[in-house]
């Protein structure tokens, strides 16, 4: 086994989202081609956000199997089944490094540990794999480590920096399943340890540990008590001791009575992959779009809702940090969008809009913008002594430079409009940032959508 490089070549593709800063977030069905009436689980991907491994029991086959798709205009294609690693036997939990160069995964193939039951039958334990892609095809899987494989049963391998992190429980008892940690030294791995409590909780399973970017918090799915039902995704904070702040549930917007586990988050699309396995089903791989990750509060008016499933089947928790009003079929009452503006910008100091709307590549406003800024300029005249500061913003599309002067145009087409309305023009400043502070940093039309904005922010 070439494991020798393995700290050398180990990129992280999670980055820590505030989630609790987060007041929505838009959640459905991977889509594409991915989920199907059998179970899909455990997603990993590559730095670009655009190749994704699982594993899923599907084909008919008996047993699990580990499949890589792709994501083509907003889709993920066709699985194409990993033939080169996949054995007749159980194949799970692939972690891909994010240049792809090699994976971590779980399986019970031919060379695992075997034991005897306390029936006297054979049992063989599932183990982690290493693999390597060299000239574009993987090289035979190798055991990872003695001191890692056990005759329990390993999982959900995940790996930061110089630890790799993983579950483990006995033999057909995953109620049982705490999670793990070893340190790579050099060439070498050394003893896992448990993780401590709050982790790590009797009388609970706790699995598929993941860790941010930064280091600062581990996400991990558990069946503890006080959850949603079944397991549920939470959070936990990484002292700098090494110790762990008590775990915090995702709420509602994430887990539901079922059973949610094994988040990884898409930095590259400002998005989070996780699964679910509602009542009854198999799990499958859910998307969850953050429709902000810079604590400002954003307002999203007049779009029409985007949605893969049913609005009931959609989970929006209400603003716990800052305020964002979701998308709706129609407009709020006059009197409850007037209230909310005026209270973000009392309070939050910042709005953001997404239904301030231009002709494309031009700086003249449409009519469908009107109501939401008349809102704005009754906020100005009933706040005679508050400034503003008007910021526009395009998405990727076309020239850095060209978009720069477009966002400013249209900011001052908006100060222009809200003078017109009888509101001085020297409380307000137009400012553009053109394409240069993405929410979103792909061409997706959806992250186009999202990017296009204009800002409001109240002038101390």
């Amino acid at each position: 086994m070439s494991y020798l490089n393995i700290s050398s070549c180990i990129f992280v593709f999670l980055c820590c989202f505030n989630l609790y800063a987060v007041p929505e977030v838009k959640v459905s069905p991977i889509p594409g081609n991915i989920n199907t009436d059998m179970q899909e689980f455990a997603p990993s991907l590559t730095a670009d956000g655009k190749t994704m491994y699982f594993y899923s029991k599907r084909n008919n086959s008996k047993y699990t199997d580990m499949y890589k798709s792709t994501l083509v205009n907003g889709k993920w294609t066709n699985p194409v089944e990993l033939r080169a690693l996949n054995s007749p036997y159980d194949d799970q939990s692939p972690f891909i490094s994010e240049d792809e160069k090699f994976i971590v995964f779980s399986s019970n193939r031919d060379g695992s540990i075997e034991f005897r039951l306390p029936n006297g039958k054979l049992g063989v334990s599932r183990d982690l794999y290493y693999a390597e892609q060299v000239g574009g095809k993987w090289a035979k899987a190798s055991s990872l480590s003695d001191k890692i494989n056990t005759e329990e049963m390993e999982e959900n391998p995940f790996l930061h920096e110089s630890d790799i992190y993983f579950t483990r429980y006995p033999f057909g008892n995953p109620s049982e399943a705490k999670i793990w940690k070893a340190k790579i030294l050099g060439n070498h791995l050394q003893e896992p340890e448990e993780l401590p409590a709050p982790i790590n909780q009797e009388g609970s399973s706790n699995i598929a540990a993941v860790i941010s970017k930064d280091g600062k918090y581990i996400y991990f799915a558990s069946n503890r008590a006080g959850g949603y039902g079944g397991y549920d995704i939470y959070r936990s904070k990484i002292e700098k001791d090494g110790s762990y702040s008590e775990p915090e549930n995702l709420g509602p917007e994430i887990n539901t009575s079922g059973d949610e586990a094994y988040m990884v988050i898409d930095r590259a699309n400002n998005a989070f992959y996780f699964c679910r396995k509602n009542v009854s089903e198999n799990y499958d791989i859910y998307t969850a779009l953050i429709l902000k990750d810079d604590d400002e509060p954003k307002v999203a008016l007049n779009e029409k809702p985007i949605r893969d499933k049913p609005i009931e089947e959609t989970k929006v928790n209400p603003p716990q940090k800052d305020i964002e009003i979701p998308n709706v079929v129609e407009l709020p009452k006059k009197e409850t969008l007037k209230d909310e503006i005026n209270k973000t910008l009392k309070e939050k100091k910042k709005l953001t809009l997404n239904s301030v709307h231009f002709d494309t590549n031009s700086s003249e406003l449409l009519s469908d913008s009107f109501p939401i800024l008349n809102q704005i300029a009754d906020f100005l005249r009933e706040n005679p002594d508050t400034k503003i500061r008007i910021t526009g913003h395009t998405d990727l599309t076309g020239d850095v430079s060209l978009n720069k002067i477009l966002s400013l145009e249209r900011a001052e087409s908006v100060r222009t409009y809200l003078h017109s309305k009888g509101i001085d023009r020297k409380r307000m400043i137009a400012d553009g940032k053109g394409s240069t502070q993405p929410v979103i940093n792909n061409l997706e039309p959806e992250s186009n959508r999202i990017n296009r904005r204009t800002d409001f922010q109240v002038m101390d």
